[in-house]
């Protein structure tokens, strides 16, 4: 028997196990929306906490089998489609997230199958969806990330945006982690800074093969050393070659000020990158200022001399 046909023995196996043994019982920690939860299926021996997320390891050219549990909330059945997909975070703010079924997957995505893709669920029951991940042989090391995502077969309402109805299909995914055997390179890098007396603004890039969740710190003064907080930082999880730009507020520079702002981001394994950049703030203030009192001063000095021209003389 060929692997490939052990594969799909197994999973149509573990698929019907599934089918048998769902039970109406809701996880107790999981990521859902209310209406139904998507979470990696319990061990028979759970450990003390459970798992929120897949995290899996292979080396290349093999195949990886897990399961994952979903939940329905509601009243009702609900039917919903079950896919693999590759995760990315947005340009702008870092945000985590994983492509639509109907974009191009180039990663675990591609790599996964499920047990079922269209999947109904009966009224608090749930149901272990057995799914496989085919590492491609020429796989890079490193850190691969994607989810199961579990979304509507068909949307489930509309919003009402510039006054076009836009239809809206649900989501709920499990994030999935596969290392690949092979060299762990670990990096960050931190773009060059850009600051006002507002804000300061900055590029992440995840360098290295590893997804990494690193902290951010944002230390700032101004003139004379006096104290200029830094606002709230994003909680990030980078995959590999991410990149995102990211703004944090800076509270307390003066009208007219030097402010010098530092940023840090520091992640495990010792990764470390920073970027600093000082900022002259209300210049062009300070300028328009100057100008105007110059050019009151000139009309004050002008009068002050016309008039002294044209006093009239005394009579004896």
């Amino acid at each position: 028997m060929t692997t490939l046909a052990r594969t799909t023995a197994v999973l149509a196996a573990l698929l019907l196990a599934a089918a048998l043994t769902a039970v109406a019982a809701a996880p107790a920690a999981a990521a859902g929306n209310g209406r139904w939860a998507v979470v990696p299926t319990p061990p028979k021996n759970p450990g003390p906490v459970a798992r929120q997320y897949f995290f899996l390891e292979s080396p290349p050219g093999q195949t990886v089998l897990d399961s994952v549990r979903v939940t329905n909330l509601t009243d009702a059945a609900l039917t919903l489609r079950v896919y693999g997909a590759d995760a990315y975070n947005t340009a702008a703010d870092g945000g985590f997230g994983l492509r639509e079924p109907t974009q191009p997957q180039h990663g675990i995505g591609a790599w996964t199958s499920t047990g079922v893709t269209d999947l109904v669920v009966p009224a608090r029951r749930q149901a272990d969806i057995p799914f496989t991940v085919a590492v491609p042989a020429n796989a890079g090391p490193g850190d691969h990330v994607g989810g199961i995502v579990v979304a509507e077969a068909a949307p489930s309402g509309q919003l009402g945006s510039g006054g076009t109805a836009v239809a809206v299909r649900q989501a709920v995914a499990a994030r999935l982690y596969l290392r690949v055997s092979g060299p762990a390179t670990p990096g960050l890098t931190v773009g060059a800074a850009a600051a006002d007396r507002h804000e300061i603004s900055y590029t992440v890039t995840n360098s290295g093969n590893l997804h990494l969740a690193p902290t951010i710190t944002v230390t700032s003064s101004g003139l004379f050393g006096h104290a200029v907080t830094a606002g709230a930082v994003p909680r990030l999880d980078l995959v590999p070659g991410a990149q995102t730009s990211l703004r944090t507020a800076l509270r307390g520079a003066w009208l007219v000020d030097v402010v010098s702002t530092t940023v840090t981001v520091t992640a495990d394994g010792g990764v470390r990158a920073t970027t600093a950049t000082t900022t002259v703030t209300g210049v062009w203030q300070l300028l328009a200022a100057a100008a105007l009192l110059i050019a009151a001063a000139t009309v004050l000095v002008r009068r002050r001399r016309r008039a002294r021209q044209h006093r009239p003389r005394s009579l004896s």
